[in-house]
């Protein structure tokens, strides 16, 4: 038992309850005991206090922890009793269990010291118990291969929660992207809660999270690799993906459904906090991934409050400075600045603006004066593109409205790019390196 990492006992018939020495082993990342007849608290020592629903899944009588509360207390002699019995037949369940995979783990040990050359050492932490590894689907993984890449050779990317590293598994032939989180040493079970909300949310433009690797002072969540980097690389950057209107345009549409998704289908609804173009990610087809969801959240101190991160600065909201408040409105403003990125090929801040004006100030200007002139002129070089490209910068203005009522929701903005779409096919475009 002290050597197991992993424990697969789901569809077993087993009955009785969970012993608290499961949570003890120091070992022990990953136990998954869903589909059985199993009953009574789940423990809340160790590891057990952050297991996965998903692995308790299909156990009626189970309650407590991150299950459900407990309808009602068990008389302390009856569970005095039966937790003899429990503990009997656990035993004797995991005793044969043990025969039979301490050959595997001991040939698995001895691949890996052949394979590394050396052993892993793991990381050593000021903390009170080690690393645990929630995993939110079936990984092939563990704490040690991510730790193992940690390291400055395979960083790519560095923002305001946190640095971003890729993480490749030869022997699985996968890789993941992690980001440890920069404030983390007051984590306690909000994070945790926060961590298991975010790992239910299933959709095509949003970044899947995998798994959350953390301890007593240090927290890593880890998610889908996503290809072809960020739309602030793609737009801003030496390597140009986005080469037409058309490819600019498809991923609007992406980004909106993605946000809209985390407005009116969640519940409760989730707020982005930080919509910006370098947390906009392209995958292999330069589908727009929504990244960094609820991270500007986790990342707080027990001492501050959400009001406190609000975004990064050319993205957020003019009420801000005035109610430090963040709300489904907020992230509708920095949505419609991605699309002045998108319609004119600049950045929220450039010298060109002048002092203290950012794009959707030097976008008003333009009113004045014809809005056309703002459009990037490597895309818009024909009549047809700049009425199409219009039709969208109309929509970003209203997006950016001054005021928080005057904005449209996510889902009505949607609505109106559908109306606003091309009628064309993108060109073919060809990607010569990944990136987060």
């Amino acid at each position: 038992m002290p050597t197991l990492s992993v424990i697969d006992l789901s569809n077993n018939s087993l009955t009785g309850g969970i012993p608290d020495s499961f949570g003890n082993s120091p070992a022990l990342e990953s136990m998954n005991v869903s589909y059985n007849k199993l009953e009574g608290v789940v423990p809340s020592n160790g590891m057990l206090r952050t297991i996965s629903p998903d692995d308790l899944a299909g156990n009626p009588g189970l309650c407590g922890v991150v299950l459900p509360p407990c309808p009602h207390a068990i008389a302390g002699r009856e569970r005095g009793i039966r937790a003899k019995h429990i503990i009997g037949g656990w035993m004797i369940g995991i005793s044969t269990f043990l025969l039979i995979v301490m050959a595997g783990v001991g040939a698995r040990s001895l691949y890996l010291k052949w394979r590394e050359g050396v052993c892993f050492e793991e990381e050593k932490s000021s903390g009170e118990w080690p690393w645990r590894l929630m995993a939110f689907q079936r990984l092939g993984f563990n704490s040690h291969d991510i730790l193992s890449c940690i390291n400055e050779r395979n960083v790519i990317g560095m923002g305001a929660a946190g640095t971003v590293y890729r993480a490749e598994i030869p022997r699985l032939s996968t890789t993941v992207a992690v980001k440890k989180l920069w404030r983390s040493t007051e984590m306690g079970g909000d994070m945790v809660g926060e961590v298991n909300l975010l790992s239910r949310l299933r959709h095509r433009n949003i970044v899947r999270l995998v798994g959350f690797l953390h301890n007593d002072s240090d927290a890593m969540i880890i998610c889908e690799f996503v290809k072809n980097g960020n739309l602030g690389e793609a737009l801003h950057g030496k390597q140009a993906l986005l080469v037409d209107w058309v490819s600019r345009y498809n991923v609007a549409p992406g980004v909106a459904q993605g946000l809209a998704y985390l407005h009116h289908d969640c519940h409760p609804p989730l707020i982005h906090r930080d919509v910006k173009s370098s947390n906009i990610l392209l995958d292999e087809h330069l589908e727009a991934r929504v990244a960094d969801f609820g991270l500007a959240k986790m990342v707080l101190t027990k001492n501050e409050t959400v009001s406190m991160v609000a975004g990064s600065y050319g993205y957020i909201a003019p009420e801000y400075g005035y109610t430090l408040k963040v709300d489904e409105k907020s992230d509708v403003y920095s949505y419609g600045v991605v699309l002045m990125e998108l319609l004119t090929g600049k950045r929220p801040l450039e010298a060109e603006f002048g002092e203290s004006v950012d794009i959707v100030e030097w976008m008003r200007g333009k009113q004045r004066l014809g809005l056309e002139e703002a459009l990037d002129p490597s895309v818009g070089n024909t009549n047809h593109v700049k009425e199409e490209m219009m039709l969208v910068l109309r929509i970003a203005l209203v997006c950016t409205a001054k005021l928080p009522k005057d904005r449209p929701t996510m889902r009505d903005v949607s609505s109106m790019l559908a109306e606003a779409k091309p009628r064309r096919k993108t060109s073919i475009f060809t990607t010569t390196s990944p990136h987060l």
